[in-house]
């Protein structure tokens, strides 16, 4: 059986879900202030609803609650209402190397008897250049769109 988690909200964190959940009732936010204000155990709790009736009522799943209940108790109320920065960097890319390059290369005249650069041109030209050995031109374009406004 899993482990259960009580919710004992404070004063000031009954008002503060109150704002949330009116602020934006349609949000994942809203919803989940709201279900934490539903689950209220402690004195300033005007529901004391069961997970089942909070799961039926705003149509969010009793494994959800279940979640939300528990990160409430370990986490706090910023992480219950899913606004916990993540904690992993974003990883960085296989062609930053090359990046540079491409950007470079796009911004550079197009060969003769091209009004402007393709996306499979300049793949080709990356390739005959040396800068990489193989690309699709789908890469240069990820590379090009990440890297506007740079340079």
């Amino acid at each position: 059986m899993s482990r259960q988690y009580r919710i004992i909200l404070k004063r000031d964190e009954v008002k503060l879900l109150k704002n949330v959940a009116s602020a934006g009732p349609e949000s994942k936010a809203g919803r989940y202030a709201r279900a934490l204000l539903m689950l209220d155990k402690g004195e300033f709790g005007e529901y004391r609803w069961t997970i089942s009736k909070v799961s039926e009522n705003l149509g969010v799943s009793d494994r959800t609650l279940s979640h939300i209940k528990e990160r409430f108790v370990n986490t706090g109320i910023e992480a219950a209402l899913g606004r916990m920065p993540r904690s992993r960097q974003a990883r960085p890319s296989r062609f930053m190397h090359i990046e540079d390059a491409m950007v470079k290369l796009a911004a550079s005249t197009p060969p003769d008897g091209h009004r402007k650069w393709t996306l499979r041109l300049l793949a080709g030209k990356a390739v005959e250049k040396g800068i990489v050995d193989d690309i699709s031109h789908m890469t240069v374009w990820r590379i090009l769109k990440n890297n506007t406004g740079r340079g």
